[in-house]
């Protein structure tokens, strides 16, 4: 894929939360050879922070954060970076830079501790996921050093359709097995007929394509469907989980906005999140897929 091909973002502001996104920046540099643009945001939100921040203050904190960046990427001396000092709204020049750059990854860190599960996420986070361009990976507790199990959420939206391809692709860089999961809802028959039909298509699919896939339906048993799709990440000790970002209109556990804010927040290993946007690029930049099923119809 050719995003997957382009350089990698990692905003840092020299935390250790920020320190863990750079390990699992490291570690996709590495897998997916790739540069990575170790970016520092220097927070000015209002008119008194820009009066008072004169150009004189504002080379010297450009100067001290470039000497913190070259600190921190000399410990990487197998890395290419490239280092960079913004001034603004964090959200606001992460996604300008990365659309500059047009970068394949973003790599953030979710800041919640583990006593702070219940806590929803941050302004910056739940900014820069919804509106990048390209896909986004969320780090918390797990820092990958190898990708072995990717879990795939689906359900019926066209979204689910480049949600599967985008995660097909980028693995063909780990080689890992990519675990398509669909909760059954009861009392929704035809919406389950519906999945288990998608299902048999899109297990034809791989099929022709010689993926290393698994296929899970499970019956909700938990209160809300993530609960049931971090449950299963957990049981095969998944290192990766990939999410569209697309909102419904309707339930809330049928896979929509809500739903993938609640799979970061919760979850322990890493999660890479698609905007539609960023999915359409991704998609388009395949050529060789095989889909003699019509199952990803609609993203061709």
């Amino acid at each position: 894929m050719e995003s997957f091909n382009k350089d990698i973002i990692v905003p840092v502001n020299f935390s250790s939360e920020s320190e863990n996104s750079l390990v699992e920046a490291v570690f996709l540099a590495k897998l997916l050879k790739n540069k990575i643009h170790l970016i520092n945001v220097i927070e000015v939100t209002d008119w008194w922070s820009k009066l008072v921040l004169t150009k004189e203050t504002k080379e010297k904190l450009s100067r001290l954060s470039i000497e913190n960046l070259k600190k921190t990427a000399e410990q990487h001396p197998e890395i290419e970076f490239k280092l960079e000092v913004l001034f603004g709204r964090i959200h606001e020049q992460i996604l300008k830079y990365s659309a500059s750059i047009d970068s394949g990854l973003i790599v953030l860190c979710d800041k919640h501790k583990e006593e702070q599960e219940d806590k929803i996420i941050g302004s910056t986070l739940t900014h820069v996921i919804t509106e990048s361009k390209c896909p986004v990976i969320t780090i918390k507790n797990k820092i990958d050093t190898e990708i072995s199990n990717i879990v795939v959420p689906i359900d019926l939206s066209e979204d689910s359709d480049r949600q599967i391809l985008s995660a097909i692709t980028f693995n063909k860089n780990s080689n890992a097995t990519l675990h398509f999961i669909s909760v059954l809802f009861p009392g929704f028959g035809t919406r389950n007929f519906r999945i288990k039909k998608k299902v048999g298509k899109l297990e034809k699919t791989l099929k022709e394509n010689n993926i290393n896939y698994k296929i899970k339906l499970i019956k909700k048993l938990r209160p809300y469907a993530y609960m049931d799709i971090l449950e299963y990440s957990e049981e095969i000790n998944s290192d990766l989980i990939v999410l569209m970002t697309h909102k419904e209109k309707y339930r809330f556990d049928n896979y929509i906005g809500a739903f993938a804010h609640r799979i970061i927040n919760y979850s322990k290993v890493p999660v890479m999140t698609i905007t539609s946007q960023a999915a359409k690029i991704e998609t388009s930049s395949v050529v060789d897929f095989v889909d003699p099923f019509g199952i990803l119809k609609k993203t061709k």
